[in-house]
């Protein structure tokens, strides 16, 4: 699986090259789940307190996750639906809106499952029905169904991705040296999945982005703009993704270009219809406003200079970075646009996208996730995806860390682990981005560079 398969190898009529990606996928993920253990035990009391120990050691035994919480103080547990006021009785859960129904929708399966009386649970006080160990035990097996249900997603993800690969379509958004299948190991792969599952929603939106890839290139724009607006109603980034793969098709596939960004159009506008008359805008409008909302941001540069000591405002920081974002955009689009180079898709967007990340207010744990199939998809190379991750999962720990305060000194002093966990993942993903362009330039990657799994992979 690391290499070129020798003169001894004996291929397999079971083992392809798509049950090896799916196998280690599934492999990857299951670590994932086994190492969320220690914090399903004892009904999930690691999960909610932010720290029930001296230190908040909670956050040291990567115990982190917005699942539980998110089950058992928005009113799930008692069937009551996100956006939803509830009398005031919980706060307003405002998500997007498929991401809410898919709330709703596996809060339903827990409630069917354990039984639960919700009747009776709406009788008494929110705060008891919070603390209650009866919901406590629903929410760990609420984060379990999320994480099992996302983990389901993305092997359907990379099943499509693997179809799609080995066809020679010319519209295939990645580069043409990619082999086929094996440059998808380092997605199945990634340490990052491990880390991150069943800590949010965000594979929901790396699983829509991969679908819509794959339906991009089989050559069914029509259907990869209806994935792909559903993923933009999930979660604003992809959007990106659309934006850049309409640009380099721009010039020399206009037609499949003009479905494909008309498909997505009608799918945000009727989508956005909806979450505006069931939400009464929360599920558009609050997203938004919490992803530039410049207080409690993490994990950002401006994270760094609030470390430091140096009080930005918001009214300072949202315009600046509104500004940075659309001249990052505005440059990425031309730029692809006039490349008209389809198979450039994954590396632009990769740029694009992590230019605004790193300009953002917040730079949230799960966006790394965001990153990674565009990562693996325009840069295939083992060595270099691994720094990269590297750097991201020091991030991901040195934030949970930081909020536990666990490495952060008394008194006003900077953390300095935080800020130079915050340092190396700017450098890391700047760094990768120099490293997809010269991979471009020279119009490859040598093969001894490249993933190898069984020989040939099915070409």
């Amino acid at each position: 699986m690391a290499g070129p398969a020798g003169g001894r190898a004996r291929p397999s009529r079971w083992w392809t090259p798509v049950r090896i990606l799916l196998a280690t996928a599934m492999l990857v993920g299951t670590l994932g789940l086994v190492t969320k253990g220690p914090c399903a035990v004892d009904s999930g009391s690691r999960w909610f307190s932010e720290k029930p120990v001296a230190g908040g050691a909670s956050y040291a035994r990567l115990c982190a996750s917005e699942l539980p919480q998110e089950y058992a103080t928005t009113g799930l547990a008692e069937r009551v639906a996100p956006w939803s006021e509830a009398g005031g009785r919980w706060p307003v859960n405002a998500v997007t809106l498929p991401v809410g129904a898919l709330q709703h929708a596996t809060a339903a399966v827990v409630h069917t499952l354990a039984r639960s009386d919700v009747d009776a649970r709406a009788a008494r006080d929110a705060t008891e029905v919070e603390r209650d160990r009866s919901v406590r035990r629903e929410a760990v097996a609420y984060t379990g169904l999320v994480a099992v249900g996302s983990l389901l997603l993305l092997l359907l993800a990379l099943v499509a991705l693997a179809r799609s690969a080995l066809s020679t379509n010319a519209t295939r958004p990645w580069p043409s040296w990619s082999r086929p299948v094996a440059s998808l190991m380092p997605l199945a792969a990634s340490p990052l999945i491990a880390l991150l599952i069943g800590v949010g929603w965000d594979l929901v939106g790396v699983a829509l982005v991969a679908w819509g890839l794959a339906a991009w290139t089989a050559g069914r724009a029509r259907l990869a703009g209806l994935v792909l607006g559903v993923a933009v109603l999930a979660a604003w980034w992809p959007v990106v993704v659309l934006l850049v793969l309409g640009a380099t098709a721009l010039l020399r596939h206009g037609a499949a270009a003009g479905r494909l960004l008309g498909s997505a159009t009608l799918t945000v506008a009727v989508g956005g219809v909806v979450a505006f008359a069931v939400t009464a805008g929360d599920a558009v409008t609050e997203p938004v406003r919490r992803w530039l909302d410049h207080e409690g941001g993490v994990g950002s540069l401006w994270a760094v200079l609030a470390e430091l000591g140096v009080d930005v405002s918001s009214t300072v920081v949202v315009p600046i970075v509104i500004g940075l974002w659309a001249f990052a955009v505005s440059v990425t689009f031309l730029y692809a646009a006039r490349s008209g180079d389809v198979s450039q898709t994954a590396r632009y967007a990769f740029v694009l996208l992590a230019a605004l990340l790193l300009v953002g207010t917040t730079y949230a744990p799960g966006y790394a996730l965001w990153l990674l199939p565009l990562a693996v998809l325009a840069h295939p190379v083992w060595r270099d995806l691994l720094w990269w991750q590297a750097a991201e999962v020091f991030l991901v720990v040195a934030t949970w860390w930081h909020l536990g305060d666990v490495t952060k000194p008394a008194g006003d002093t900077a953390d300095v682990v935080y800020v130079v966990a915050i340092a190396l993942h700017v450098v890391a993903t700047v760094w990768l981005a120099a490293r997809m362009q010269r991979s471009a330039a020279g119009r490859g990657v040598p093969a001894s560079e490249q993933p190898n799994v069984v020989d040939q992979l099915g070409r």
